[in-house]
């Protein structure tokens, strides 16, 4: 292509500037009046000889001095922090600006509702203050609480919490991002002010949203799992029977159907155009009618930062058509982006924004090559002339151009979408463009006739129903292909590979009353419990996933606690564990109940422990158990764990779980010789001693990392486990303050450090 033949995007210059400014201001301090200088100097340059570049200084330093307003000198940050300088009770006066959600335990609902507010005014020490600023809220309403509302709500007001395990997803920097800093869990005392006060227009989108999922779901009663697909891929809507399915989606990476994104505010944008230019309506009068369409399906879909940014893209790209001028889709995409970076700087730096810029900016520059490539591949004879083509040859000349279009697209978007891809899922989808092939026309055909069963529903629901049973023979062929992609041999490759990893990793999970350890080695992944439910899908998983851990080789169930094993039936179907270790002692734990229900139900056997068995779990790293005895008895559940010892090279770990007196006692009397280690892990027992005098004596451990305090539990004999510790002369990581704990072993030492502090400390070999 020639000079005079390229583009003009101007643009997209000023967008890579605004970028840029942004960037600098996230990590580099810089003056407010310098950086006010360099927009003024800017504009009067480029107003005067000095071209374009002055211009790209000043959106740089325009951009760069609103992100230091916005992110730096952020009035509710400093508000935020003033509040927590010290424990504040404190009376807010709000509205509620999202759909509650109700907080569940075990799938199990809690009466507690969570929401963001904005709130108004606040009541401390004195007269109330107005300063609007938005928090997270927790309470326990009387009645079910909506969009709109008004609150008064009361209690201690403190910062949104950091994660304290790696891989846990980080709300605070989540929210933080959104300028909302600060969280409140009402005390009992909410008061409900008012209703329906909130904006009319996203009012009537969230009622539209739970009428078309009622209508979607007409005539599906008896299949969640299809009816979940089609709300996800319809409105982006998740649910327990879409949560299934997930992992599928996303080793195909095909995950982008469940969240409504660019994806789907395109092609409901086309459906709209395809309807309304056969209707006679002009291209200006089309583009009229369905820009605001477009923003009322993104705010019915839950005014995501995904689809607000698709909406904001195509509208840029289809008011050409209202100027008489070609559409540029890269200067689409640059005028987007400078329109949301302009509104909210921070967008920058969340995933869906970098993912969308990036696909879509990956299928500009790259799918024209390839679909010139394919292209040349795919058509007859290229020196035969077009007129001279038979039926046959014609035929085949459209097909190839179909096809070397999407698979230029396919290409290009999986290219675009992979680093992103492999940073935040782990995995390279190598089935990805064949699985797209197929799903992405798929979901264009269910969301076209799941709009017809919405306009049916809008006449009768018996007609919904009808079309809801088309787009169930269009789901369940959807379904069928990437569940069997999804299980093709190397359908997908974990992230990072094993050979990576350290010789030996322990991980110790922070999960308050209950427990987990993963075990990572180059050549394979040991899960010592799983947590709660809640515990292994929100920190567990993500940590496996995060290793590179897709499967792991064993799931060791040290007792039948549902905080400790509460995860293990999702663990069976998430990370596929070679095989389950279990104590040969019953009890009547309804978690191990599930557990053993689902192993039966999957035809899957389970492993019985035995007293001395020994595994290898890695190159010069071995599992030893000690379990209770066939005849043992015991009184609780954490009088039946089962203690493990890694041996890691040269370094020795006992991990204790639960275990309590009569637990220590009958390692000392079995195994004293062999209880010695370098690294003691304590879980708490629930109502025993633990820890005593004499069984620490006989591990002589030099660190000690210890479970935090259930806040449920009586800690009376806490001062006297202090006691106890402190005297073993070892270095203790209090799980209270640390949160997770990480052991390392590299070469001929073992380093442990917590996630949440600087604490560390590295062992040689004694």
């Amino acid at each position: 292509m020639t000079p005079a033949a390229r583009p003009r995007l101007p643009l997209a210059g000023m967008a890579a500037a605004a970028i840029s400014g942004i960037v600098f201001a996230e990590f580099f301090a810089c003056s407010s009046a310098l950086l006010l200088a360099l927009v003024v100097a800017g504009i009067l340059g480029a107003f005067t000889r000095y071209g374009t570049s002055p211009l790209l200084v000043a959106t740089a330093a325009a951009f760069a001095l609103v992100h230091d307003w916005q992110w730096n000198q952020s009035p509710a940050r400093d508000w935020a922090e003033t509040l927590t300088a010290s424990p504040r009770y404190v009376e807010v006066h709000g509205l509620l600006v999202d759909e509650p959600t109700e907080v569940l335990r075990n799938e199990k609902p809690t009466g507690i509702w969570r929401a963001r507010m904005r709130v108004e005014r606040w009541v401390t020490e004195g007269p109330s203050i107005k300063k609007p600023a938005t928090i997270i809220v927790r309470w326990a309403p009387s009645e079910k609480p909506a969009y709109g509302d008004r609150w008064i709500l009361c209690g201690e007001v403190r910062l949104l919490p950091s994660p304290r395990n790696p891989g846990e997803f980080d709300a605070r920097s989540f929210y933080d991002r959104q300028g909302i800093y600060l969280e409140l869990r009402d005390d009992g005392s909410a008061r409900l002010k008012g209703r329906g006060q909130g904006h009319a227009i996203k009012a009537a989108a969230i009622a539209s949203r739970a009428w078309i999922i009622n209508t979607l779901g007409l005539g599906l009663a008896n299949d969640e799992q299809v009816r979940a697909v089609i709300a996800g891929i319809t409105l982006g809507v998740r649910d327990d029977a879409a949560e299934e399915l997930l992992p599928a989606f996303r080793q195909t990476g095909t995950l982008h159907l469940f969240a409504v994104s660019g994806l789907h505010v395109g092609m409901f944008g086309l459906l709209l155009w395809l309807v309304l230019r056969p209707l006679g309506f002009s291209r200006r009068q089309s583009v009229l009618i369905i820009v605001p369409l477009l923003f009322f399906y993104a705010l019915v879909t839950g005014a995501k930062p995904s689809s607000l940014r698709a909406a904001t893209m195509i509208s840029l790209a289809l008011g050409g058509f209202l100027l008489d001028r070609p559409a540029s889709t890269a200067n689409s995409l640059a005028a987007a982006a400078l329109v949301l970076l302009g509104y909210d700087t921070n967008q920058l730096f969340l995933p869906g924004f970098q993912l969308s810029f990036l696909v879509v900016a990956s299928i500009l520059l790259l799918a024209p090559t390839f679909d010139r490539v394919l292209a040349a591949r795919l058509q007859p004879d290229v020196f035969l002339p077009r007129r001279l083509y038979t039926k046959r040859q014609e035929w085949q000349a459209a097909v190839g151009r179909s096809t070397a279009a999407m698979l230029a697209v396919s290409t290009a978007s999986w290219l675009g979408s992979l680093p992103l891809t492999v940073l935040f899922f782990h995995l390279v989808p190598l089935v990805a463009i064949p699985a797209n092939l197929l799903a992405v026309p798929l979901a264009f055909l269910i969301l076209a006739v799941a709009l017809l069963a919405i306009t049916g529903g809008l006449l009768s629901f018996w007609l919904a129903a009808v079309f809801n049973q088309t787009n169930w023979a269009l789901t369940s062929i959807l379904l069928a292909g990437i569940q069997s992609a999804a299980l093709l041999p190397g359908a997908w490759l974990p992230f990072p590979p094993g050979w990576t990893q350290p010789p030996a990793r322990v991980t110790v999970f922070d999960l308050s009353s209950g427990g987990g350890i993963l075990l990572r080695t180059p050549e394979s992944a040991w899960l010592l419990d799983t947590g709660s439910e809640y515990d292994f899908t929100r920190v567990i998983l993500p940590n496996l996933q995060a290793a590179g851990a897709g499967q792991v080789d064993a799931l060791l169930v040290t007792h039948g606690d549902s905080e400790h094993i509460g995860g293990a039936v999702d663990a069976l179907q998430e990370v596929l564990p070679r095989r389950v270790l279990d104590s040969v002692l019953r009890d009547r734990s309804s978690a191990r109940r599930h557990l053993h229900d689902a192993l039966q139900s999957g035809n899957k056997p389970k492993s019985l422990v035995l007293p001395g068995d020994r595994f290898l779990a890695g190159k010069n790293t071995t599992i030893t158990i000690f379990p209770p005895a066939p005849g043992d008895r015991a009184r609780t559940a954490d009088d039946q764990t089962i203690p493990t010892k890694i041996q890691t090279g040269d370094f020795f770990i006992l991990c204790m779980s639960d275990s309590g007196v009569t637990t220590e006692q009958r390692l000392l009397a079995g195994y004293r010789h062999s209880l010695s280690s370098d690294v003691l892990i304590l879980g708490r027992h629930g109502d025993d001693l633990f820890a005593t005098g004499e069984f620490l004596r006989a591990v002589g451990p030099r660190v000690i990392i210890l479970a935090a305090t259930d806040p449920f539990e009586d800690h009376e004999g806490e001062e006297a486990l202090r006691t106890r510790l402190t005297a073993t002369g070892a270095t203790l990581f209090d799980q209270e303050e640390s949160g997770a704990v990480i052991i390392t072993r590299q070469g001929n030492s073992l380093e442990i450090r917590a996630f949440l502090t600087a604490q560390s400390e590295k062992l040689k070999k004694r």
